[in-house]
């Protein structure tokens, strides 16, 4: 099986977290596995953290919005399943509505785990801003009401931060947990670190509980959930539904598209 794993981070900065995801790999995968990890072009970003550039709607859509035809590439190089390794999950409709091959979400991958080990559970994001994104995702997906609460670490950190914490973990570990702890005791049986960096950060410091809530590994969530999908895609036949959400241009159309000016208006 080949994996194409999208970060919307630039990974050459992070080299923590790719060796780490790395041996997450290995550890929740079948042998014949292989999973390349893309990362996004670090000129982006110079002097700031994707966090931080990714608050503003229009420099996401500008830096992001080559993804779609990622997916397609990495369709026509035969990977079996393109992954968006990222809770803002961006172009995910688009991508469904053209590749063939499964198209993972991880927010939706770690939720649909979570509804099978707790009746409600909840979401720590990085930010405020982070945990207001998602709770419109989650409510695309349909699954707001298993949610308890959508919090926030109590000090934003970004990834650069996170980086550093692989050598250090105590301190995110501690930030973590003190919200955590907030969201447990309003009802959640399981927690979700929204986030691909923390929540590797946290399964190597080996956080599995927190007050008897299961802490969801988001990144075992997205790889066991393309295994699975690719593995019915290919013994069950199943797929996309076609009729309405994800509907596929036909070819002619994509021809069209891909050789004309976008938003270039007839005199």
């Amino acid at each position: 099986m080949r994996i194409y794993y999208q970060s919307m981070t630039p990974l050459h900065a992070l080299p923590g977290y790719v060796n780490s995801l790395a041996a997450h790999v290995k550890a929740v995968c079948p042998a014949d596995t292989e999973v390349q990890f893309h990362g996004i072009d670090e000129a982006y970003f110079e002097g700031s953290s994707p966090t931080e550039v990714y608050r503003y709607p229009y420099l996401k859509h500008r830096i992001l919005g080559g993804v779609v035809e990622r997916g397609r590439e990495a369709q026509a190089q035969g990977f079996d399943c393109f992954v968006l390794g990222s809770f803002s999950e961006p172009y995910l409709t688009e991508l469904r509505s053209v590749l063939d091959i499964p198209v993972i979400s991880m927010a939706e991958s770690a939720a649909l785990l979570a509804c099978s080990f707790a009746p409600k559970f909840a979401f720590v994001s990085l930010s405020t801003m982070s945990a207001r994104r998602l709770s419109a995702i989650i409510e695309g997906h349909g699954l707001v009401s298993r949610v308890s609460g959508f919090h926030a670490l109590s000090t934003p950190v970004n990834e650069p931060q996170l980086e550093a914490a692989f050598a250090d973990p105590a301190q995110v570990v501690a930030l973590f947990r003190q919200t955590a702890l907030e969201a447990v005791a309003q009802g959640a049986d399981a927690v979700i670190p929204a986030e691909g960096v923390i929540s590797e950060v946290l399964h190597g410091a080996g956080v599995r509980q927190i007050d008897g809530a299961t802490v969801v590994d988001s990144i075992s969530a997205t790889l066991l959930y393309a295994n699975m999908l690719v593995q019915a895609q290919r013994h069950s036949g199943m797929g996309v539904g076609r009729r309405w959400g994800y509907l596929r241009p036909t070819p002619a159309m994509l021809s069209r598209v891909g050789v004309a000016k976008p938003f270039i208006a007839s005199q």
